[in-house]
């Protein structure tokens, strides 16, 4: 029973990833060509329209349009912080490199052209006016005697600020138009995961919902509808970063998303048959219309976080970052998990050692079910033989065989399911460990030993998927009832080494859970089948 449920679920995931690869992808990709085609359209006729104007303000007596001057190069401000190296851009006072200082090594984290991060009204050009250590300020004039200042602000912590004021110096009231802050185009990330980064990229949104204990994260795109309720924060993210603006006192207009082009990557079987386009994400907040009366000054202060989904900093922060943390369906055992990985941790100081110790302290915890699924299983084993016999003995009669087995399964005592419940209680588990160790950020370059020095990324020599395939053929072959069907006992041979491919790519923290949970199991059923052997 319990290797017909995973052989199941092995041919619906191959489907299911054939079905992805080679219809819903190039589909959907298709799809994106046309769209970004048309938009492309649209933003260069935008642009000739928008070419007189920088920007639109309104008096109480008329619309003043202030031309466009001949615009100047654009400048770069460096501005150095114990966590990243921060440039900003002339043109919107916008991020435009996050070169984050990595354990590994130092990851830009936005690569891709375009305004910047946190960037607004691009058509300003704007100077430097003060700095810090760790802040910087920059000021940009609309019109005449309207300036705009704004202020960046990195804290140890990571909640950091950034204020934008516009200063009316007239004795005129003008009326600002809409503005936005600017997200991407996309979110680079570490080395190791490159490859996924753009199905893991989006633009997402925190939502505190009406009675539920906790906010709810929200993914936006260009078919979303606008926020229904009111939103905590807003961005970017991928697996192991994140970049949102968090609004202080003032209420955000609408939202816009769109996924451009911004560069190439390898497409199937890498990359020879040629490469495909990468896509975004790109994010805007908008501001809505407001009145600056005059000799007065409007102040939009924000908290932003920029940086890594550092689950243990988040429940030490507030506004609920660690909801941007994916633990997935089974997300109460994923934390769990987590806590107890983090505790071995802190009593062995090695994070492969402590996925050893959780995974021999969960196999202690289910050491009661595993013992019934391998018991099951050698007395399935057992009676094989005689189920063979029945078989041919009723065949084209369906019920009495069905009779005929349950009497059997009733003389000897064997309950078929027995070894399936053991499995169904372990794929939460398992499922709960894969989310929690594939997104935890304790795990980017952690090292185990040797050659393992990040057990989040790929074991680089591919020994433990190795090692775990080699286990589970040992496991399998001895568990192989006699007479078993030769197309399916051919599958169960099989099933080792698709597992082994499946590995192949994984976080080397996850294969080495699963080849320890191998070992233990391994070592289990042996004692079982010498036991009962030695019972008969």
């Amino acid at each position: 029973m319990n290797r017909q449920f995973l052989i199941t679920a092995m041919l619906f995931l191959l489907v299911i990833t054939g079905y992805n690869q080679f219809v819903a992808l190039p589909r959907a990709r298709a799809a994106q060509e046309a769209a970004e085609a048309q938009l492309k359209k649209t933003t260069e006729e935008t642009s000739k329209d928008s070419a007189s104007a920088a920007l639109l303000v309104s008096s109480s007596a008329s619309v003043i349009a202030k031309e466009a001057p001949k615009p100047k190069p654009e400048e770069l401000f460096t501005l150095s912080l114990p966590q990243a190296e921060v440039t900003f851009s002339s043109k919107g006072a916008g991020i435009k490199t996050y070169l984050f200082k990595d354990v590994i090594s130092d990851v830009d984290l936005t690569p891709y052209e375009g305004v910047g991060y946190f960037a607004t009204m691009p058509q300003i050009d704007f100077t430097e006016f003060a700095r810090t250590k760790n802040s910087i300020t920059f000021t940009g004039d609309i019109v005449s005697g309207l300036v705009v200042s704004k202020t960046y602000r990195f804290n140890e912590n990571g909640i950091n600020n950034l204020s934008i004021t516009f200063e009316n110096r007239t004795n005129q009231t003008f009326t600002l138009g809409q503005w936005d802050y600017n997200f991407g185009p996309g979110l680079a990330t570490v080395k190791s995961e490159m490859k996924d980064n753009e199905r893991e990229s989006k633009a997402v949104y925190l939502v505190q919902e009406e009675g539920k204990k906790k906010p709810t994260l929200e993914t936006f795109t260009q078919k979303s509808k606008q926020p229904e309720l009111p939103w905590i924060w807003a961005g970017v993210e991928n697996r192991y970063f994140l970049a949102v603006l968090i609004p202080q006192g003032w209420k955000a207009g609408d939202f816009a998303a769109d996924k451009p082009v911004i560069g190439k990557q390898d497409g199937m079987l890498w990359g020879l048959f040629g490469q495909d386009d990468l896509t975004g994400p790109q994010f805007t907040v908008s501001v809505p219309p407001a009145v600056l009366e005059a000799k007065s000054k409007l102040e939009y202060n924000s908290d932003f976080y920029f940086g890594p989904k550092d689950y243990q900093q988040f429940l030490e922060l507030p506004y609920h970052l660690d909801r941007s943390i994916a633990f997935g369906f089974f997300g109460a055992l994923g934390k769990i998990a987590r806590n107890v990985l983090e505790t071995f941790y802190g009593w062995t100081g090695n994070y492969g050692v402590a996925i050893i110790m959780m995974t021999v302290l969960l196999q202690a915890i289910l050491f009661k079910f595993t013992l019934m699924q391998f018991k099951s299983a050698a007395q399935m084993k057992k009676i094989q033989p005689e189920i063979k016999r029945l078989q041919e003995k009723y065949k084209g009669d369906g019920q009495a065989l069905n009779k005929a087995t349950l009497e059997l399964y009733q003389k000897h005592k064997v309950n078929p399911l027995a070894g399936c419940l053991p499995l169904l209680i372990q794929l939460p588990i398992f499922l709960a460990l894969f989310n929690a160790l594939r997104t935890s950020w304790a795990l980017h370059g952690a090292k185990f030993v040797f050659w393992l020095t990040d057990l989040s990324s790929k074991d680089p020599y591919y020994i433990l998927p190795v090692l775990m395939g080699a286990v589970m053929f040992f496991q399998q072959k001895g568990n192989i009832p006699a007479g078993t069907d030769p197309s399916q006992a051919a599958m169960f041979k099989y099933m080792p080494l698709i597992f082994t491919l499946l590995f192949m790519n994984f976080p080397s923290g996850l294969v080495l859970y699963w080849l320890t949970n191998s070992l233990l199991s391994y070592g289990i059923q042996t004692f079982v089948n010498r036991k009962l052997a030695k019972a008969n």
